[in-house]
């Protein structure tokens, strides 16, 4: 009787584990993938906020002239900061209502009337903000009686502790809700001559 011919085990084994590994191969893509897109559709991520830049070129206290106020104090100030919002989102975008700005000095408001226009935000976008404020001796009549003391102390330190902080209400593209957005910046400014371009600031 003639022999009949085998097949060779060797090569299945190696068909069988070229198959497994391009398998394997294709299910870590399609996860990969999935993980991509379950971060881009479903998790929303909050915007991120930093104070790039900051500029404080007036800032001085001094009691009331008149008469009848004396523990009044008045404050002279002029500062610019630079904010920028990145929305890190990588599919929706982000819409902001006008963002109200505040400025504060030893926990007490010294300048908040003025108002960031409203505007939208691409996905994976950054926004950079500039505030400029400045006055000439505002009335401060909510400043503590420790107040004073304080401004002397930063003062003398050559450096002083603003906070600047953003408020209003942003909107996710293509979400009917709304959400409210506090945008709160603690800065430590030196303050400079106004001919001098460089600053320091944290």
């Amino acid at each position: 009787m003639g022999q009949r011919d085998c097949c060779d085990c060797d090569d299945c084994c190696n068909c069988s584990w070229t198959a497994i590994a391009i398998w394997v191969a294709v299910g870590i893509v399609l996860t990969v993938v999935l993980i991509v897109l379950i971060l881009a559709f479903a998790v929303i991520k909050p915007p991120k906020a930093t104070a790039d830049d900051a500029l404080l070129t007036r800032f001085s206290l001094s009691p009331s002239t008149n008469a009848s106020t004396p523990q009044l104090q008045l404050l002279s100030y002029n500062a610019t900061v630079t904010i920028s919002l990145r929305n890190p989102n990588m599919y929706y975008g982000i819409s902001y209502s006008d963002l109200a700005t505040v400025f504060s000095f030893n926990g007490t408001k010294f300048d908040e009337l003025g108002t960031v226009r409203a505007f939208d935000q691409g996905a994976k976008k950054t926004t950079a903000l500039r505030l400029t404020v400045w006055r000439v001796a505002k009335a401060l009549p909510k400043l503590s009686a420790a107040g004073p003391a304080e401004f002397s102390k930063e003062k003398e330190a050559g450096q002083f502790q603003i906070e600047a902080r953003l408020d209003g209400v942003m909107q996710y593209k293509g979400r009917s809700k709304k959400c409210p957005v506090a945008v709160i910046c603690p800065l430590k400014l030196q303050l400079v001559d106004p001919d001098v371009a460089a600053t320091a600031f944290q």
